[in-house]
C-alpha cells in the first residue's frame, strides 16, 4: 500500500480561518436529544482537518473524515447529513481550486465542534464565490448549495480571503446541545 501524499494528512488540529465580518445564529434546532458537551473551542479534538487536492477523490476524503470525527464526538446521527454536506462543499471546492501554490494546498477541510453546533468549514485557493444555481430537471450538476440550504436551514455562508487567494465556505448543523449565549 503506497502512503498517503503528505498534502493529504489529516491534521487533529485546524488552524484558525481567517475571520469574517459577521456570523449568523442556529437557525434551527432537531428535536430534543441528549446533549453532548463540546470541548473548548481551542482544544485540539473540537477539530479535525486535512489538506485536499483538487481531484474527485478528495470529496471521499471530506465525508470519511466527517464520518470518523462525528463518531469520535458521539454525533453518529448527524453523520448522514453532514457527510452530504462535506460531499456537496469539497465538490464545490474541487471545481474551483487551482494547482497549489507555494505552500498552501489547493484545498483545506475542517470540521468544528462549537457550543449546539458542528460546522464544516472548506478554504479554496480558486477565484469566484459560491451561487446557489437554479438547475433544470434534467441537470446532473448545480445542487449543491440547494442540498446544503435544506439540511441546514440555510445556517451557510462563505467569505473572500485576499490575503491568500480564494474564499471560505461553511456549513452549520446544530447539535441540540444547548448554546451557552
Amino acid at each position: 500500500m503506497t502512503p498517503a501524499p503528505e498534502h493529504a494528512a489529516v491534521r487533529p488540529y485546524a488552524p484558525p480561518l481567517p475571520a469574517r465580518a459577521s456570523g449568523p445564529g442556529i437557525l434551527a434546532r432537531p428535536a430534543h436529544r441528549p446533549a453532548t458537551p463540546s470541548p473548548p473551542r481551542d482544544h485540539p479534538s473540537s477539530h479535525a482537518s486535512a489538506d485536499l487536492p483538487p481531484e474527485p477523490a478528495a470529496a471521499a476524503r471530506a465525508r470519511r473524515l466527517t464520518r470518523d470525527t462525528l463518531a469520535r464526538w458521539h454525533l453518529d446521527d448527524l453523520s448522514d447529513d453532514a457527510q452530504a454536506i462535506a460531499s456537496e462543499l469539497a465538490a464545490n471546492a474541487i471545481t474551483a481550486a487551482t494547482r497549489p501554490q507555494g505552500t498552501l494546498p489547493a484545498i483545506i477541510f475542517a470540521v468544528h465542534q462549537r457550543p449546539g453546533q458542528i460546522r464544516i468549514i472548506v478554504w479554496d485557493n480558486g477565484p469566484g464565490q459560491p451561487r446557489r444555481a437554479e438547475p433544470g430537471l434534467d441537470a446532473e450538476r448545480g445542487r449543491g448549495l440547494g442540498i446544503i440550504d435544506a439540511l441546514t436551514g440555510r445556517n451557510w455562508g462563505w467569505w473572500p480571503t485576499p490575503e491568500s487567494g480564494g474564499k471560505v465556505v461553511w456549513a452549520a448543523l446544530a447539535t441540540g446541545e444547548a448554546d451557552p449565549c
